[in-house]
């Protein structure tokens, strides 16, 4: 395999790749240090490219006002293959234009101000349209027609406004030989004329590709899709309070019950247990959650100002809809904003408990191999910037089901009760829908998540008064339990509970005797900790 030379052994980032990508993929893999190299523009395109054109039929790119190509695909196929540069004609009308480049039709679209989160540097966005676009987005004499490759480009040149004469002498032909060409792709479409049939393609394809680029209003995917897992069994609210941000919860179980405040993991905001609603019920919780990835874009990115910014507003809102304290739970990569929310609200959470806790941060040593967390954190304190070459990667894999269960394999490999749990999750039907809705729509992606956890999130935990358990799987690879136990034994108030047969997804593996063990807080809790006023 000619990979460029690196150094020994290969980082746990790199072996995932060699272990999910195809052999020709891993051949055309860059430097490790550029592949995570991104700039703050092109994760702007790329991010505002997979929010509004992840689902469209055609293969689509944008580009930037000095015509150069904004989206560059991790993973090439041929679907992905636009030109380095293109630029929008000077003469188009009503914004759309075709264009021919590298023997390939284009149409372009330059009204970018139709959506109003589009990066100010964006021109246009360019959809590419081959032989078979050109027969299936307009009406042809016979069903299943098909135009040759000489008929197609004859077509292209035609569309982007050139004279027959002038198309002819771009295609190295006779103007006679074109002519004649041009009467059997009339046949073709059913058309009198090269006037009409032109008249005919340029609306008939300008209206289905605006009709699949246009944005289509304000629906919250997230909300759908929570909604056809769960249908009846889920209730969702979004709450502002005052001129705050508007805060989404979604709540599943008991009603009047237990709140149980969860902060999920850096997968998915819902765990995936057939029997969630069932168990929540028969022990009285009520399970509230924000799903962070979707929170609005008025939230400021900046990690630390960010979760100061949601919690405050997360507060008012539970301050709205219970009196009743709070267990707040946080799950792995959620254990930050669970510590966070717990220190700054005290008269709120009865009790914190944390599953499958990040290992605190460690200084790495050449002569010990990192887990891959701890591996990940190391470069973010070095380098924040990675995050968004991370998070491109990770994004990447999480919308080819194939790629993502390959990755996912790799990464919890050593934990037998983990490789479970995900054989599980890749029977879901919705679990993919997931990966892929947080890789093209979320706001802040899963790989961001990783920054709250460089926090000095130990001090908001050594600051709490109330009583703090720890759920943590003996078979965890991702964050030894060890580092998690010493933890908790300088912690006056903490139990910590290590669970046999349970791994990183602890939380989902043992659900009901987590659900068991919450159930019993509350009384102890409430007995030093009066029900809010």
């Amino acid at each position: 395999m000619n990979r460029p030379a690196r150094a020994q052994p290969d980082s746990h980032f790199l072996d995932t790749l060699v272990s999910v990508l195809p052999a020709d993929q891993v051949k055309r893999l860059p430097r490790e240090e550029d592949l995570l190299s991104r700039s703050e523009r092109d994760t702007a395109s790329e991010r505002f490219f997979h929010r509004h054109f992840a689902h469209c039929a055609h293969p689509t790119n944008l580009y930037d006002r000095s015509g150069a190509r904004q989206v560059e695909p991790f993973i090439e196929t041929e679907d992905s293959r636009f030109p380095a540069m293109m630029l929008m004609p000077q003469d188009s009308a009503g914004g759309c234009a075709f264009v021919v480049q590298e023997e390939t039709l284009f149409f372009l679209y330059d009204r970018i101000e139709r959506w109003a989160d589009a990066p100010a540097h964006l021109s246009f966005i360019a959809v590419r349209i081959g032989p078979e676009e050109i027969t299936s987005l307009c009406r042809t004499e016979l069903p299943g027609t098909r135009l040759s490759r000489s008929e197609y480009l004859l077509l292209a040149w035609l569309l982007s406004g050139h004279t027959l004469k002038d198309a002819a002498a771009e295609l190295g032909a006779s103007y006679d030989t074109k002519r004649k060409q041009v009467q059997l792709v009339l046949d073709k479409f059913g058309a009198e004329s090269q006037t009409s049939l032109l008249r005919k393609l340029a609306l008939e394809i300008t209206a289905h590709l605006l009709d699949d680029l246009l944005p289509k209003g304000s629906r919250r995917e997230e909300a759908a899709l929570v909604k056809r897992q769960y249908g009846r069994d889920v209730v969702i609210n979004t709450i502002a309070i005052g001129e705050g941000l508007e805060v989404p919860i979604w709540e599943f179980g008991a009603r009047g019950g237990q709140p149980i405040l969860y902060f999920h993991n850096m997968l998915s905001p819902i765990l995936f247990r057939e029997d969630m609603i069932e168990v929540l019920r028969a022990h009285g919780l009520r399970w509230l959650v924000v799903p962070r990835h979707f929170l609005s874009t008025e939230a400021p990115h900046d990690a630390d100002q960010r979760m100061v910014h949601l919690t405050r507003a997360l507060a008012e809102t539970m301050d709205y809809l219970t009196d009743a304290p709070l267990i707040c739970l946080g799950d792995s990569a959620g254990v930050s904003w669970a510590v966070h929310f717990a220190r700054h609200n005290p008269d709120m959470v009865a009790h914190l408990m944390l599953s499958a806790t990040p290992q605190p941060v460690q200084t790495l040593t050449p002569d010990h191999r990192p887990t891959i967390y701890a591996e990940m954190s190391d470069r973010l304190r070095r380098d924040e910037r990675v995050t968004s070459g991370m998070a491109r990667v990770y994004n990447a894999l999480a919308r080819v089901p194939m790629l993502a269960r390959r990755g996912l394999r790799h990464l919890y490999r050593q934990s037998p009760p983990d490789l479970a749990t995900l054989d599980t999750l890749f029977a879901q039907p919705l679990f993919f829908d997931w990966l892929r809705l947080i890789a093209n729509v979320a706001t802040h992606s899963s790989m961001e998540e990783m920054r709250n956890l460089q926090r000095n999130w130990l001090t908001d935990l050594q600051g709490l008064d109330c009583a703090v358990t720890f759920l943590h799987g003996a078979q965890d690879t991702i964050s030894p339990f060890s580092a998690i136990e010493t933890l908790a034994e300088t912690l006056p108030k903490a139990d910590f509970l290590r669970l046999e047969n349970a791994g990183h997804f602890v939380l989902s593996q043992h659900f009901e005797a987590f659900a068991a063990h919450a159930v019993n807080l509350p009384e102890a809790c409430k007995a030093n900790h009066p029900p809010l006023a």
